[in-house]
């Protein structure tokens, strides 16, 4: 349900200047760069004649009167990377319809990312020159087009942030459908779950069961969720939690504890169906156990296990390849 997001990738009134970088000349920003268009839209970026600074300058073209964006939070953010060198565009997110989220300030994403986004405010339209040693190195990246030397320019929107400790904007209410486990706990903390013992698992899943109601607005149908989560199987044993980090494995890196955005309600884009499509209708914010379709464990082993899951913020999914 988690995948890690990486490789793609102090303020102060008007801008925040990272390192020493060039004066301001003419409308280019402290980074010698010029942007286009308003918070939430496709920019179009252009910078000055001659070199980029040496080291990593940030600009805050436009101030978000949000929380500041806390090291180890998901943080999500519409982007848009493009090259010094020969203005290539290398990424964006704009043309996928929908933000990216990664987890900030812990080595996830490449350094200049992790030192200039710590600390700005949600709301925030940042623009980052990046130069190649807090970039993507010696190495750089073929597939992109990036040299080993190359300075990078990203313009970032500051779309979200949660954290393991941000607390959920719901009140708690009596289970919505009657149920034998028991969720509480701090809507800032990992929930408390109670199995009773001889619990049996449901022949098949049922409705979601909403143990805290959030203030946000409907779940839509085709989102992607951001949202932490803890799996439980019904002897009362942990399966999983995104409280906890979790260690490299073959198939993947190490990830930390942090919120997920690995939560699809469906109906995907070719009609898939899914576990949590439950979820649509209710409200962000909320606090929910949802029963989960029954799987083999490495093993083979039938599992049986349901999730709470804290519903954090929801957008569209992103647009598939070639669409």
């Amino acid at each position: 349900m988690r995948k890690l997001l990486s490789l793609v990738v102090v303020a102060a009134l008007g801008s925040s200047l990272v390192a020493c970088g060039s004066d301001k000349k003419d409308d280019f920003d402290a980074a010698g760069i010029k942007v286009t268009s308003d918070f939430g839209q496709k920019p179009t970026i252009t910078h000055r004649e001659g070199d980029p600074d040496k080291s990593l300058v940030t600009d805050v073209l436009k101030q978000g009167d949000g929380p500041e964006v806390k090291k180890g939070e998901l943080l999500t953010a519409n982007y848009i990377g493009q090259i010094w060198r020969d203005g290539k565009v290398f990424d964006n997110s704009y043309d996928r319809g929908a933000p990216s989220s990664f987890p900030i300030g812990v080595g996830s994403v490449i350094g200049g990312w992790d030192e200039g986004l710590v600390g700005k405010k949600i709301g925030s339209r940042v623009v980052l020159s990046v130069p190649s040693d807090k970039g993507y190195k010696t190495e750089g990246n073929s597939q992109a087009g990036i040299k080993g030397d190359d300075t990078l320019i990203f313009v970032v929107d500051l779309v979200g942030a949660a954290g393991n400790d941000t607390t959920l904007d719901a009140s708690p209410v009596s289970p919505s459908t009657p149920t034998k486990i028991t969720v509480s706990g701090a809507l800032n903390a990992e929930p408390k779950v109670t199995v009773p013992a001889g619990t049996k698992p449901p022949a098949k899943p049922g409705k979601p069961v909403v143990f805290a109601l959030g203030k946000g607005k409907p779940i839509d149908k085709g989102s992607q969720l951001i949202g932490r989560y803890v799996v439980y199987d019904y002897t009362g044993k942990k399966q999983a939690s995104t409280w906890d980090a979790q260690p490299a494995t073959q198939q993947s890196p190490a990830q930390p504890a942090a919120p997920t955005d690995q939560l699809q309600v469906g109906p995907g884009p070719n009609g898939q169906t899914g576990a949590l499509d439950g979820l649509a209708g209710i409200p962000i914010g909320s606090r929910v156990l949802v029963e989960l379709p029954a799987s083999k464990d490495q093993a083979g082993k039938t599992v049986n296990a349901f999730a709470v899951i804290d519903v954090m913020n929801a957008f569209p999914a992103p647009k598939q390849t070639g669409q």
